[in-house]
């Protein structure tokens, strides 16, 4: 995985050297996965409150929470999938 994947992610400051650091810490171990976003304030069993995206194992954004597999009582109909945005499943 490289640095492009981080942009967005509040970590990637250490990739363009805060505090002296060349890197983040967690980029040679991360990487991109199919996971599933919900806002903070979202309610996770309103239609169309997780979104499948691609992002880094690692990846984290302040008002947005990344899950690795969608929870038992969402309907896969109720996800806004990336085949439907333009992307690939």
């Amino acid at each position: 995985m490289d640095k492009s994947h981080c942009a967005g992610c509040h970590d990637d400051v250490y990739n363009h050297g805060l505090g002296g650091a060349t890197e983040c810490w967690s980029l040679k171990s991360a990487e991109v996965l199919t996971r599933y976003a919900i806002g903070t304030w979202t309610a996770p069993t309103q239609p169309g409150a997780y979104t499948e995206v691609r992002k880094p194992s690692c990846y984290g954004r302040t008002g947005t929470h990344y899950h690795d597999r969608l929870p038992d009582f969402v309907r896969r109909e109720d996800v806004i999938w990336l085949s439907k945005t333009g992307g690939s499943r």
